[in-house]
């Protein structure tokens, strides 16, 4: 059901090897013991073309079945979120752009909101106009961008049309910024780009050292730079959510298969990464899913999670 990785993650973590006892054959079914899980959109509920197929979606539901909470967790904006929740049945906390900002779906709740400090938000969007890069900032209002260029494009397609586009960054009347994206080549971002922008935000070889940490520098795509305050993370909106409903974080799952996926991997009782996830990933992840086809990665893991506790 898992790849030999997660051998080697649970001895990363010290932890003992469970030994299964036989059931008696009219013993009570063992309870679920996870309460709460976290799910990625992009690559992990979506398949490579970005749609949720239906092995996915009956996965989801059999998790709801067995009493765990569930909740989208992405780099996405809320309001881009909040219509993919609801094709699931799901009314509940929605942790968006990067865990800058975790609000109910129906009710508005907010739990957690990091944006970017404005003098720093200013700073790098002043600074991808010098680089030369395509410029996106995500904010309250919606997700904007400066001008139109492939990998602008890129990101409109896979986040369903989301950007509009407009003469200034940041457009008039916006005072919220959740997160700024440098949208180019591949090669160039993390060829070029990545080192010097994370030293210069996040610390030498991206330590995250207190004294200079200004902001999180993640690839999230490889078309994709993101800067997020350094409060704004998965593992700081789900464990929001976890301590709004009283989950301890033993009990909380979490999903996941990119760079922006580490922090709760790492943060979850048991966090598990799809078969395609990047290295950074795997290596956070407690488990990670059988190989097979990218589309049905998460069903995977969500029905060996049920199995192994079953």
């Amino acid at each position: 059901m898992w790849q030999h990785a997660n051998e080697v993650a649970a001895a990363r973590r010290g932890d003992r090897p469970k030994v299964r006892k036989m059931r008696v054959m009219h013993s009570p079914p063992h309870p679920f013991p996870y309460r709460l899980a976290a799910v990625d959109i992009d690559d992990t509920l979506t398949g490579p073309d970005k749609r949720i197929g239906p092995a996915n979606r009956a996965a989801v539901r059999r998790l709801v079945a067995a009493g765990c909470r569930v909740v989208l967790a992405s780099g996405r904006r809320h309001a881009n979120m909040v219509p993919i929740a609801a094709s699931l049945g799901l009314d509940d906390f929605v942790v968006s752009a990067q865990g800058a900002v975790v609000r109910h779906a129906s009710t508005g709740q907010v739990l957690h909101h990091a944006p970017l400090d404005r003098p720093l938000a200013e700073e790098l969007i002043a600074l991808g106009f010098e680089t030369g890069v395509g410029l996106v900032v995500f904010t309250p209002e919606g997700a904007f961008a400066a001008a139109k260029n492939g990998w602008t494009e890129r990101l409109n397609r896979d986040t369903s049309g989301d950007l509009v586009y407009v003469n200034r960054l940041p457009p008039p009347g916006v005072e919220v910024i959740e997160k700024v994206l440098w949208c180019d080549n591949p090669r160039r971002l993390l060829g070029e780009l990545f080192e010097p922008m994370t030293a210069r935000y996040a610390g030498p070889g991206g330590l995250a050292d207190p004294a200079v940490l200004r902001a999180i520098v993640t690839i999230t795509d490889p078309h994709l730079l993101e800067f997020t305050s350094p409060r704004a993370t998965k593992a700081a909106g789900l464990a929001a959510v976890a301590a709004h409903y009283g989950v301890e974080q033993g009990r909380v799952l979490a999903f996941g298969d990119g760079n922006n996926d580490v922090s709760m991997l790492t943060w979850a009782g048991l966090g598990v990464a799809m078969s395609h996830a990047s290295p950074s990933a795997k290596r956070a992840a407690d488990r990670v899913t059988q190989a097979g086809d990218p589309e049905t990665s998460l069903a995977r893991a969500i029905d060996a999670v049920l199995a192994e506790d079953a």
